[in-house]
C-alpha cells in the first residue's frame, strides 16, 4: 500500500449557508412543513401571535443585496461563531416580531384584504378523493351480500388510475378460490358504476359499456367502436363508411357521439397529477395601474424566540449539560430565523425584478412575455445566478392574468430576429400557432410549414418548420394529419 498526499482546493458550505439556500429553493408548502417540523423538535422556537406593526420603510437595495446573496462564497465560518455571543437578547430583538421590517413572516394586510387572502388560499385546499373510494362507496350501496363486497373489493383494487381493470378474471379467481363466473358477475355489477365505463378490460369495451349505459343500441356504433376506432383516431372516416358500406353522411353523425365518450374515465378522481398550487407571490394591480407585490407567507406559524429559555441561559447555575443542549437549540433556531428573513428579500428582489422586466405581459396577456434568462435578472440585482435559480424553481406566482409557475416569466429566445431585428420570445410564437390552428379549415389543416410560412407574411418572423413542430408539441396540438376532419 503506498500513501500520496493530494492537494485540491475545495469550498465548503457553511452549515447556515446550507440551511440558507434549502430554504431559498423552498415553495411555500414546504416552507411551511419545515417550520412546523421546527417548532415540533425545537422547544426554543414559539409561535408568534402577536399584531403585527405598520410596515416601516425597507432597506435600501444595496442592503437589501448584500442580505439577499446566495451564492457559496458571501458567507464564511467567521461570520458565524459556533460561541453564542454573551448578549442573547440584542441578537434575539434583531428578529422579533414585533418589528414587521425583521419578523419572519411579515404580513401588512388587515382587514378585508387579509380576509380576501384567507379565502383564496382555502379555495386552493381540496381533498382530492380517490377513483377506488368512490367504487367502494357505490359497492357498498349496490352488493347483496358480504361475498359480493369481498369479490368487489378485490375487483376494485386491481383498477388503475384511468378507469381499467388490469388483473385478469381468472387470476382474481384463482386468488379469491372461487368461480370465474362469481367474478364475473360482480364485475358486470361495478361496470354499471359511476364514472361510466369504469371496469373495463379494454378501450372498445370502455366505450361500448358508456354507450350502453347511454342506450345508444345502433348496430353501427357498435361496429365502429370495435372494428375501427384507429380511423375515427386518424379522422379516416371515408375508410370506415366503405368498410361498413354505408354513406359518409351516416357514419359522421356516428362518430361524432363517439368523440364525446371518455376513453379514460378514471382520470378525473387520478391523485397521480394532483398538485395542490399556493403561490409563494401574489402580484394584484391598483386602480392607478401600479403592480404591487405580496410575499405570501399566510398560514405559516410566525416564529419568535421563547423568553423562558433565554432567561434560563442566563441562570449561572444551570449545569452544563443542559446549557450544551438548549445553547444549540437556541443557534438553530436563530439560523433558521436569519434563513427564512433572507428567503423573503431575496425572493422580494427578484420578483421585482422580474415584474419590471414582464410588466406588459403581467398586466396583459402572458404571450407578451420578453425572452429572459435567469443571468440577466442576476446581474441586474448583483446577485449569482444560481441564486436566481433557486428562488425561481417550484414557486408559483399569482398574477391578474392567472397563476404561473415563475420559470414561465423566463421564456427562451429564438435565434431569428423580428423586422426591428430585436429576439421575440418563444411564448408569443406559441401564442400565434394556437390562434392559427383554432382558426384553420378543420378540413384542410395547416402543416407545420404552412404555420411557418404565414408567421412569416402576417408578423415578419422567421421561424423553422421543426421549431413550429417543437412548440406544436409542447402545446399538445397534434399534427395536420390527426387534426384532419373529413
Amino acid at each position: 500500500m503506498e500513501l500520496k498526499q493530494k492537494l485540491e482546493l475545495r469550498k465548503l458550505l457553511a452549515p447556515e449557508l446550507r440551511q440558507s439556500l434549502k430554504i431559498l429553493a423552498l415553495p411555500i408548502l414546504d416552507l411551511k412543513t419545515l417550520v412546523e417540523e421546527e417548532m415540533l423538535d425545537n422547544p426554543v422556537l414559539e409561535e408568534s401571535f402577536e399584531q403585527v406593526l405598520p410596515e416601516k420603510k425597507e432597506k435600501s437595495d444595496k442592503d437589501a443585496a448584500a442580505d439577499a446573496e446566495g451564492d457559496a462564497g458571501a458567507e464564511s465560518e467567521a461570520d458565524h461563531p459556533k460561541e453564542l455571543p454573551e448578549d442573547l437578547d440584542k441578537i434575539v430583538e434583531t428578529l422579533s416580531p414585533d418589528d414587521p421590517d425583521k419578523s419572519t413572516y411579515e404580513n401588512n394586510e388587515t382587514g378585508k384584504d387579509n380576509d380576501a387572502k384567507n379565502d383564496f388560499a382555502q379555495s386552493l385546499i381540496t381533498k382530492k378523493v380517490s377513483l377506488q373510494d368512490v367504487l367502494l362507496r357505490q359497492l357498498g350501496i349496490a352488493a347483496a351480500n358480504a361475498e359480493e363486497i369481498a369479490i368487489g373489493e378485490e375487483i376494485i383494487g386491481n383498477i388503475d388510475e384511468n378507469g381499467y381493470l388490469r388483473a385478469g378474471l381468472e387470476t382474481i379467481a384463482e386468488s379469491m378460490g372461487m368461480a370465474v363466473e362469481k367474478i364475473e358477475t360482480v364485475l358486470e355489477l361495478i361496470q354499471q358504476f359511476d364514472p361510466a365505463g369504469v371496469g373495463a378490460r379494454s378501450i372498445p369495451e370502455c366505450l361500448l359499456i358508456q354507450l350502453r349505459l347511454a342506450k345508444e343500441d345502433d348496430p353501427l356504433l357498435e361496429a365502429i367502436v370495435r372494428s375501427h376506432l384507429e380511423d375515427v383516431a386518424t379522422k379516416n372516416y371515408s375508410r370506415i363508411a366503405r368498410a361498413l358500406k354505408e354513406p359518409l353522411e351516416k357514419i359522421e353523425p356516428l362518430i361524432q357521439k363517439i368523440s364525446r365518450l371518455n376513453p379514460k374515465p378514471g382520470r378525473n378522481y387520478s391523485t397521480e397529477d394532483v398538485q395542490q398550487v399556493i403561490p409563494d407571490i401574489i402580484i394584484e394591480e391598483n386602480d392607478e395601474g401600479q403592480l404591487k407585490i405580496i410575499i405570501n407567507h399566510e398560514n405559516i406559524p410566525r416564529l419568535m424566540i421563547s423568553r423562558s429559555y433565554r432567561l434560563m441561559l442566563k441562570d449561572k447555575n444551570l449545569d452544563a449539560q443542559t446549557r450544551e443542549f438548549l445553547s444549540n437549540k437556541l443557534r438553530r433556531a436563530l439560523e433558521l430565523l436569519r434563513a427564512i428573513n433572507k428567503r423573503k428579500s431575496t425572493l422580494r428582489m427578484v420578483i421585482e425584478t422580474i415584474v419590471e422586466i414582464q410588466q406588459e405581459a403581467i398586466k396583459q396577456d402572458i404571450s407578451l412575455l420578453k425572452p429572459l434568462t435567469f443571468r440577466e435578472v442576476a446581474e441586474r440585482i448583483s446577485m449569482h445566478e444560481s441564486t436566481v435559480c433557486r428562488v425561481v424553481m417550484n414557486k408559483y406566482c399569482q398574477t391578474p392574468c392567472g397563476v404561473f409557475a415563475l420559470k414561465e416569466f423566463f421564456p427562451s429566445k429564438l435565434a431569428q430576429a423580428d423586422a426591428n431585428g430585436e429576439a421575440v420570445s418563444s411564448e408569443l410564437i406559441k401564442s400565434l400557432i394556437t390562434d392559427l390552428i383554432a382558426e384553420e379549415d378543420k378540413r384542410h389543416p395547416l402543416s407545420d410549414e404552412d404555420i411557418a410560412r404565414v408567421i412569416k407574411e402576417k408578423n415578419s418572423l422567421n421561424v423553422a418548420r421543426r421549431t413550429i413542430a417543437k412548440y406544436r408539441e409542447e402545446l399538445k396540438i397534434l399534427s395536420s394529419t390527426y387534426r384532419r376532419q373529413k
